[in-house]
């Protein structure tokens, strides 16, 4: 583990730990509350990209200090962390699920139901759960959640 940079995977953690907070925060408005203010909407959105964006970071990293490779794509990255043994055949597809969302988010932003991007934030921010927890089994022991 000496080529991971502890540290650096730690300070994402941490971001990925109180953007999700502040998602489950807004999203758990009931919806009327929730959507009669934009502001709800576009920071469950922003604070899902940066949780995403901090996943990713993690990967990238991951990918090229221990499994000696560097993704071509964000989609790619967690395929990666499965061909290394560092996650699960289920927690790729989901954490390429999310990529697929940012991407959506980011790319195809005016396409976006409002009442998807709700749904994400949720029931699917377990997947940054399950994703610290398999970085820091394979950080030997370092609580990232």
């Amino acid at each position: 583990m000496t080529n991971v940079n502890v540290e650096m995977v730690k300070a994402k953690a941490d971001d990925i730990r109180a953007n999700v907070e502040k998602v489950h925060r807004y999203s758990s408005l009931p919806d009327d509350e929730f959507f009669a203010d934009e502001r709800n909407l576009y920071s469950v959105q922003h604070l899902l990209l940066l949780a995403i964006e901090a996943s990713v970071s993690i990967c990238l990293h991951l990918t090229s200090r221990l499994a000696g490779t560097a993704p071509a794509s964000y989609s790619e990255c967690f395929g990666a962390l499965l061909d290394a043994g560092i996650i699960d055949e289920d927690l790729s597809q989901r954490l390429t699920s999310m990529v697929r969302f940012r991407n959506l988010l980011v790319h195809q932003y005016w396409e976006v139901d409002p009442r998807r991007v709700v749904l994400y934030a949720r029931s699917q921010t377990r997947d940054f759960t399950d994703f610290l927890e398999a970085v820091g089994r394979l950080l030997e022991g370092e609580t990232l959640i």
